[in-house]
């Protein structure tokens, strides 16, 4: 994330929080002559709980090796733009888990945050559009709860046949319909991913912008992108992934095609199996997307067009891990 999303973040923060090198306020100061790069940071303890007293001097921060000036610094929450994203492809008992911990949802999400809901299995679908009304959200959710009764095999409908639907999602029309509990070879986790990251990409700065995604995590051939193209598009628009593993899903972090996502982007992994662990990983996951530190450093030009640049961060304090991502690419836009 880099340019006009760090220029909203020096508006929107809170006096005496964002401060240059010189401690001086600049909540108020456009700075448009140079790119900046905003760089979400979570850190945790060896039990895996937040750490949250850490300060500027504690952090180290490099730039494919090389150390960079740390500009800003601040460690207020920031509000939510989320993408709930819900695997509709998964085994029956794996979609009984996810289906009795959705009445958690409307509740992890704080007044200033916003959220839409999307399902995927062979095509992402978007089911409710970026809103803020938390009723809204549980009643897009609803269906979600129900038992798909499977057409006839061979029937069309009629006129008064509400078309096709899975797990009572309506399939957009002109695309095929995968089976209810699709196979995990009609599955397109990059598709979905993309599509997401998308919507995202336009919300207003100044927000945290994450997806949550709970899935087994199979993916097919089917995908219309690629990871690469995926990961992209994520880090170009600032977006972190947070798992949610559900199923046999096993998601080392960055061992996986989800796992790797969420270690690129700076998200995390949660891989509960019970309902109530998925219930504890929604309220830990949206706490951790919300309460991160936000480091920004100043980025050198890139004279040679378009290029992969990678940020470490490291943490002065003994027994503390941090989530931080990867990279970031430098030069013009590579997407519509």
């Amino acid at each position: 994330m880099v340019a006009a999303l760090a220029v909203a973040l020096v508006c929107a923060a809170p006096p005496g929080e964002a401060q240059n090198d010189r401690g001086d306020d600049v909540r108020f100061r456009l700075r448009t002559a140079v790119e900046l790069v905003v760089v979400p940071v979570t850190a945790k303890d060896r039990r895996g709980d937040l750490v949250t007293d850490l300060e500027r001097d504690d952090f180290r921060l490099y730039e494919n090796g090389e150390e960079q000036p740390i500009r800003y610094f601040s460690v207020d929450p920031f509000p939510l733009s989320a993408v709930v994203l819900v695997d509709v492809g998964l085994p029956r008992a794996a979609h009984e888990t996810v289906q009795k911990s959705l009445g958690i949802l409307p509740g992890i999400f704080a007044p200033g945050d916003e959220f839409a809901l999307f399902v995927f299995d062979t095509y992402p679908r978007r089911l409710l559009d970026f809103t803020r009304d938390a009723e809204a959200l549980g009643a897009a959710l609803v269906p979600l709860g129900e038992e798909a009764v499977p057409a006839p095999r061979g029937s069309t409908g009629g006129p008064m046949s509400a078309g096709p639907r899975i797990n009572t999602v309506p399939v957009t029309p002109g695309v095929p319909s995968p089976t209810t509990q699709a196979s995990k070879s009609v599955k397109s986790l990059h598709d979905a991913l993309y599509a997401a990251g998308r919507a995202l990409r336009d919300r207003e700065p100044g927000r945290r912008r994450v997806i949550f995604i709970v899935s087994d995590g199979f993916n097919s051939r089917l995908n219309t992108r690629s990871f690469p193209e995926t990961r992209e598009l994520l880090l170009e628009a600032g977006v972190s992934v947070y798992v949610l593993g559900v199923g046999s899903a096993r998601f080392p972090l960055g061992g996986t095609t989800l796992g790797s996502y969420a270690r690129a982007t700076g998200g995390d992994v949660y891989a509960p199996m019970k309902r109530e662990e998925l219930e504890a990983a929604w309220m830990r996951a949206a706490e951790q997307a919300r309460h991160q530190y936000t480091l920004v450093y100043t980025a050198r030009a890139a004279p040679g067009g378009r290029e992969y640049r990678r940020i470490e961060v490291r943490v002065q304090r003994q027994g503390v891990t941090l989530r931080a991502r990867d990279g970031y690419f430098a030069g013009l836009p590579a997407h519509e």
